[in-house]
């Protein structure tokens, strides 16, 4: 019965990560993520794509609709999750390089840039929820407030590391999680607000 536990657990965190490319597309509180591929894919307003080079690196690319070529925007290592910002300028992407890792940036059209800026929602749900280390807990972007300036970060809890047998300490672990939610400056990545419950306002970011 342990195994089968663990097996299940598993398979939480495997589908995870394989799901948005199987499907393309995933929707989170009403803002459509794309997986790029190597198909174009149109959504609202813009398209994406991948290509991979001989190595099988994927470089990450988009079109908006006023653009007359192809924006390289991202290298990814495994695979990510993007959205671009309601300005049109900014693109939130969801970078998991390993099953249990994974990290939110934000790309300037602009310039080029990325940064970084789930350090911080991360530091602060450690020190205020101090979860278990058996709980793998990883950042996921959701979406960005209407002028950009801010993102929801998530922080989602999607493997419990335990010995297959110790199924009591597994559901112990499970409901010791906390379910909170961070908005952070898009620039900067400083936390704004933290959400210690599941369920947020609809403005969540004012």
């Amino acid at each position: 019965m342990g195994f089968s536990f663990k097996a299940a657990v598993f398979l939480i965190a495997f589908a995870f990560f394989n799901f948005a490319s199987v499907a393309q597309t995933i929707k989170r509180r009403g803002v459509m993520w794309v997986a790029p591929t190597s198909e174009t894919l149109w959504l609202n307003g813009y398209e994406v794509k991948e290509e991979s080079d001989s190595d099988g690196i994927g470089r990450e690319y988009i079109r908006r609709a006023e653009d007359r070529r192809w924006i390289p925007f991202y290298t990814r290592e495994r695979y990510v999750l993007v959205t671009l910002g309601h300005r049109r300028h900014l693109v939130l992407v969801n970078d998991c390089p390993a099953t249990k890792l994974c990290k939110v940036k934000v790309v300037n059209l602009f310039s080029g840039e990325s940064k970084q800026i789930d350090t911080s929602a991360t530091k602060t749900y450690k020190r205020n929820a101090s979860p278990d280390e058996h709980l793998v807990i990883i950042p996921q972007a959701y979406a960005f407030s209407p002028d950009d300036r801010k993102v929801l970060i998530h922080l989602e809890l999607i493997y419990i590391s335990v010995p297959a047998e110790q199924r009591d300490l597994a559901n112990r672990l499970n409901r010791s999680y906390k379910n909170w939610r961070y908005v952070v400056d898009s620039a900067s990545g400083r936390v704004l607000r933290e959400y210690r419950t599941s369920t947020l306002p609809r403005k969540w970011w004012t």
